[in-house]
């Protein structure tokens, strides 16, 4: 589990389903996720129990749960480990009302540090589609560079490529 001043990142259980379910059901949330809209509880219990629990006990990272310190469900943020490039990326989504309050940010930040301090990851990269213009200024706000325009053959659609190696955070840090 981690904390920041407002937040609590867990892993995921199957509790959190239904909060699952809410927040992609959303097609404003999903718009630049390249996902489609989730319509049931069992597609969300299937990506907890096939992807975030999995993920956790293998590489000891996932897409966290986020949860206000008041137990209110924000969203979810977290590192991914993609075993064919062997790039660790960082994720957020969050629930269309805690947009521009600064979640994502504080949640980033602790999964960096989490990734670089505790996991000791070289790198850590990120993506957006061009038009995700909140999810870029996140990035930039993390100290994340640039890195270009990329299109993956096994994804259609075409992102922009951010990266911060744990060098870059530390002196972030300073």
């Amino acid at each position: 589990m981690l904390t920041t001043q407002r937040l609590i990142l867990k892993p995921g259980v199957l509790s959190d389903a239904p909060h699952l379910l809410d927040l992609n059901s959303d097609p404003e949330v999903v718009r630049y996720t390249g996902n489609a809209r989730m319509l049931n509880l069992m597609d969300a219990e299937a990506v907890i129990k096939e992807k975030q629990i999995p993920d956790f006990e293998q590489y000891k990272m996932s897409r966290f749960s986020v949860f206000s310190k008041e137990g209110t469900y924000l969203g979810w943020c977290g590192l991914k480990y993609f075993p064919q490039t062997k790039e660790v990326d960082l994720g957020y989504r969050f629930k269309k009302s805690f947009w521009g309050k600064g979640f994502a940010t504080e949640a980033s930040r602790a999964c960096l540090e989490y990734g670089f301090e505790k996991l000791q990851l070289p790198l850590i990269i990120a993506k957006a589609m061009p038009d995700n213009i909140g999810s870029i200024k996140v990035m930039q706000k993390l100290g994340m560079t640039f890195k270009g325009f990329q299109h993956d053959p096994t994804d259609p659609h075409p992102f922009l490529r951010y990266e911060i190696t744990k060098d870059q955070y530390q002196s972030c840090k300073e």
